[in-house]
């Protein structure tokens, strides 16, 4: 069975493409309303002469608010794309921190014992000979604070 975390979403959803037509309506009307303000404001042409220029131009008004909203469904993939990224790169670091960590705890302890059990042969050996044993027992490791 395949992990669902080795899957890759779809490029494009449902949601990605309302958010598309959405797009593309402000910018188309955001383009209509621009050369409509530019025709009657800065070329001084009547009300019914910008329309006329709207109407021969639309074609090129519609193309320009289709390739804006190319552009900005582009960046919108590709910044969705680095979040995931950085998601799954954080996600990756955690685990090996984990894992770091559990094999960093599994190290300190068997150093431990090791410490102890070299601490008890010599106590033993000690007592093998007959001689007092005054090293007091291996304490806890330094700078630690558990």
């Amino acid at each position: 069975m395949e992990n669902n975390k080795d899957k890759q979403a779809p490029m494009f959803t449902v949601r990605d493409t309302e958010g598309a037509m959405v797009a593309f309506a402000i910018f188309a009307m955001a383009s209509l309303a621009t050369v409509f303000l530019h025709e009657i404001l800065l070329k001084n042409k009547g009300f019914l002469e910008a329309l006329y220029t709207i109407a021969d131009n639309f074609p090129k008004i519609m193309s320009a608010a289709t390739t804006l909203t190319f552009i900005e469904e582009g960046i919108d993939v590709m910044f969705q794309r680095l979040r995931d990224s950085l998601k799954r790169e954080k996600e990756i670091k955690a685990e090996s921190e984990a894992r770091g960590e559990a094999r960093g705890e599994a190290r300190g302890k068997a150093a431990v014992y090791q410490e102890i059990a070299a601490w008890n042969a010599r106590r033993m050996e000690a007592e093998a000979r007959g001689e007092k044993f005054t090293e007091p027992p291996p304490g806890p490791p330094q700078g630690t604070s558990k």
